[in-house]
């Protein structure tokens, strides 16, 4: 009896030992093509649902008895692609009269030392100063003295003329997405972010909407 009372609540542990922690946001489109993001909220029924997943952090219980292990801190959330899970498709596409427009600038798709992908307009980004660890002459960080780190390089690859338009778009709803859930201190910021990218999409041939006619209202 005893046994089987110490096996059951070792497969009770077991199985709550583990938990995840993360954010889910749901962007919702609805038959009229109106976009709305929800935090933690499902969309309608009949609406257009992708996820995006944020933040997904694993925490294991501290055993008893055992000392404390100093952990790393855990990364910062990324920001990924929203990717639909149900509803209709909704694909994006140029307006018909924006074929005359010039194409939009290049795009590529991007990679850091890290291994965080994005999206730039660059194929040669600046480098980042990685800070490195300085020694004292005894070996250990404390008597150490001054500053220093390694460069390092993201590697980009050109997005080909065919998927231009749709990486615009993903650009596009990234920089949407920054916007919403920004603070005071950087909304001014993501703003123009976001209204440049706009900007260059609706002056190329990507153009959602039909350009204006010159003279006209």
């Amino acid at each position: 009896m005893i046994h089987r009372l110490v096996l059951a609540f070792s497969l009770l542990f077991a199985t709550h030992a583990v938990q995840a922690q993360e954010t889910i946001f749901y962007k919702c489109t609805d038959a009229k093509g109106n976009v709305s993001m929800q935090n933690g909220v499902p969309c309608g029924p009949g609406m257009k649902q992708e996820v995006k997943r944020i933040g997904e952090v694993k925490t294991v219980p501290v055993p008893v008895k055992k000392a404390r292990v100093e952990e790393a801190a855990p990364e910062a959330p990324q920001y990924g692609e929203f990717v639909m899970v149900r509803g209709p498709s909704m694909k994006r596409a140029p307006a018909p009269e924006a074929a005359a427009l010039p194409a939009p600038p290049a795009l590529f798709q991007c990679r850091t030392w890290e291994g965080n992908d994005y999206l730039g307009e660059t194929a040669t980004p600046e480098p980042t100063c990685a800070s490195l660890q300085v020694t004292g002459i005894d070996g250990s960080a404390a008597l150490g003295i001054g500053s220093a780190c390694e460069m390092k390089y993201d590697t980009c690859t050109a997005i080909t003329p065919e998927q231009l338009c749709d990486a615009w778009y993903r650009r596009l709803d990234d920089a949407e997405f920054k916007l919403k859930y920004a603070s005071d201190d950087n909304r001014r910021e993501k703003q123009a972010a976001f209204d440049g990218i706009d900007r260059k999409i609706k002056a190329s041939s990507c153009s959602t909407v039909a350009p204006a006619v010159p003279g006209t209202k």
